[in-house]
């Protein structure tokens, strides 16, 4: 009866190892191919990707900053100015105009980019970028028309932090050229 027993456990025991040996093997084959894959895909970027990527951020990048540039004057204006620069209709005309165009071109933005792989860690901070400005403009449409002068340091907050993403967003755009 023992030596039935153990003859079990020894023949178990030998399938075990058998087992857990090939299965290390498979691992490690699984492993490398998957950086082989993963190296592939980096080094094979589409070269239409690439094109697109780099001529969407050439067509729209110095209309959004120019129109960043025109909210953070408004910002300004509003933070400086009395109760009576928020209630003025030229103000809120100024504001509506930049916010309607700024989020138009930021959803274009969007709908028009691919972006390659080499590019997905730069293309994350420019999405951040993005966001905060969209944010910011929602918030400045908001101070216009509620002239609500509190919503003045959100407006100032979402301008700093997507400002930072763009900073962030170049240096990792020089670094990659």
């Amino acid at each position: 009866m023992k030596q039935k027993a153990w003859g079990a456990i020894l023949l178990s025991s030998a399938l075990l190892l058998t087992g857990c040996t090939s299965n290390k093997e498979v691992k490690k084959e699984t492993k490398e191919n998957l950086e082989q894959i993963d190296q592939k895909d980096q080094k094979a970027d589409n070269p239409e990707d690439v094109k697109v990527y780099n001529s969407v951020h050439s067509q729209y990048e110095k209309k959004i900053d120019d129109e960043l540039n025109q909210a953070m004057e408004l910002w300004k204006e509003a933070k400086e100015g009395s109760a009576s620069t928020l209630k003025s209709p030229k103000f809120k005309e100024d504001v509506q105009k930049v916010t309607e165009n700024t989020l138009a071109d930021i959803e274009n933005v969007r709908k028009e980019i691919r972006v390659p792989k080499s590019k997905e860690s730069e293309n994350a901070l420019y999405v951040g970028f993005l966001d905060e400005t969209e944010q910011a403009m929602k918030k400045l449409a908001q101070l216009a028309k509620e002239e609500n002068s509190a919503l003045i340091r959100d407006v100032e907050v979402h301008f700093s932090t997507a400002v930072n993403y763009y900073d962030r967003f170049k240096k990792e755009e020089q670094g990659a050229k």
